[in-house]
């Protein structure tokens, strides 16, 4: 194939980088082959990807890292990603989650006698089950998961009502309201961290359960960010860090926002497949955190956590692990998808620079593309992707902080 600069984008000689060349030719052999052939074909030889990758929607291991061949169905909801990346084992809340969570794409069709259906079914379990989703839960935090259950079987039957109504858009408002209440009733399943986090990492922070990050951005020429027409003087991003699957990475930026190592920092990056900062220095030769203790480079190691695994694997991508076909639990297939930039050969060079995922996830669906595994995804845009469209080189994050969750950051 004929390219430009070859097939890994730079950012500079020996700086962090992210392989975009896999996804430009997906891209380019779907569009002479079309998706069918490409899916069924060209990816399973690129990747080494065996048939039961392809996995249906919910079927028992969880729709945050799945992809239907028959359907083209990928999940491209981040939220829905952070709940199945929740190791819990409720069967009921997750039957829930499910039933609800199928209203998506329902609506998408404006199948309301499916959504009816689904509302239903997830009412039902709710009130048949509550003891058993409420026995999953530590005694001192029932009182709480009791309160939001009731809450969402008083909306349950005004969900009703609008898809009776055929309102879309009072649909969407509660229907993820909702599902914001059943992520929240599973989030309080977590009693202990899952794992172990290895003894050779405790030098480095470590985020034991999920933080909520918020960044602020304003143009280079301070100029207004144009979504669509629509006109913002800032742009603001929420982030969900998922220290559950990765607990070093996520300690790792939720560290350096708490430090404000990334107010003032400008976009290194932004070409239509990743937006990308954290380079203290795009001019010279340090492209990372220093540590003032130690007037080192502080660097990470790579942290990847297969689908089928109980804790991650680290230091080495899954194909050299020789699991080139694994899924993982925190798959590139959400806009707006944090992932940490590293060099390309090698895996523990991650520092600071991270970037955020824009390709389109149809092209590459979890499972099925050259990213999952060979980069560490450490959380979601939940809020304000919209804006990563219109950030360009030079934009400027000018405050980030951690809105909560701080209390899960262990720091050495």
């Amino acid at each position: 194939c004929a390219r430009e600069g070859g097939v890994v984008k730079k950012r500079k000689e020996d700086g962090r980088r992210v392989d975009s060349g896999v996804v430009a030719l997906t891209a380019a052999l779907i569009g002479l082959c079309g998706m069918d052939v490409v899916s069924q074909v060209v990816l399973p030889w690129v990747g080494g990807v065996r048939e039961q990758g392809w996995v249906a929607w919910a079927d028992g291991r969880g729709g945050g890292s799945t992809f239907s061949g028959s359907s083209g169905r990928v999940n491209k909801d981040p939220e829905s990603l952070l709940r199945w990346g929740l190791p819990i084992n409720s069967k009921e809340i997750r039957e829930v989650q499910t039933d609800l969570e199928d209203i998506t794409y329902a609506l998408r069709k404006r199948e309301w006698a499916r959504i009816d259906d689904d509302i239903k079914r997830a009412q039902g379990v709710i009130k048949k089950k509550d003891g058993n989703i409420l026995e999953a839960i530590a005694n001192d935090r029932r009182p709480e998961a009791r309160r939001i259950l009731d809450r969402i079987i008083e909306q349950l039957p005004t969900l009703r009502d609008q898809v009776a109504a055929k309102d879309v858009k009072r649909i969407e408002e509660n229907h993820l309201a909702i599902l914001r209440d059943v992520g929240a009733v599973e989030e309080m399943m977590m009693t202990d961290f899952p794992f172990q986090v290895p003894s050779e990492y405790s030098s480095l922070p470590q985020l034991l359960g999920r933080a909520v990050v918020e960044m602020q951005l304003k143009k280079a020429d301070n100029a207004q960010f144009d979504i669509d027409g629509n006109l913002y003087d800032k742009a603001v991003i929420r982030m969900v860090i998922d220290g559950y699957n990765a607990p070093v990475t996520g300690g790792n930026f939720v560290d350096l926002v708490q430090k404000g190592f990334y107010d003032g920092m400008t976009i290194n990056r932004s070409d239509g497949f990743v937006v990308q900062t954290g380079d203290p220095d795009p001019e010279g030769p340090l492209d990372g955190y220093v540590d003032p203790a130690s007037k080192e480079l502080r660097s990470i190691p790579l942290e990847v956590f297969p689908l089928e695994d109980k804790e991650p694997t680290y230091e080495l991508t899954l194909e050299d692990a020789g699991r080139g076909a694994s899924q993982t639990k925190l798959p590139f297939s959400a806009y707006g998808t944090l992932a940490m930039a590293r060099e390309e050969f090698t895996p523990n060079s991650g520092s600071s620079q991270f970037f955020w995922f824009l390709f389109e996830p149809d092209l590459t669906p979890a499972g099925r593309n050259l990213l999952d595994g060979r980069y560490a995804v450490f959380g979601y845009s939940i809020d304000g992707a919209r804006f990563l469209k219109n950030v360009a080189v030079g934009d400027v994050i000018t405050k980030a902080k951690v809105i909560s969750g701080l209390e899960n950051l262990k720091v050495p």
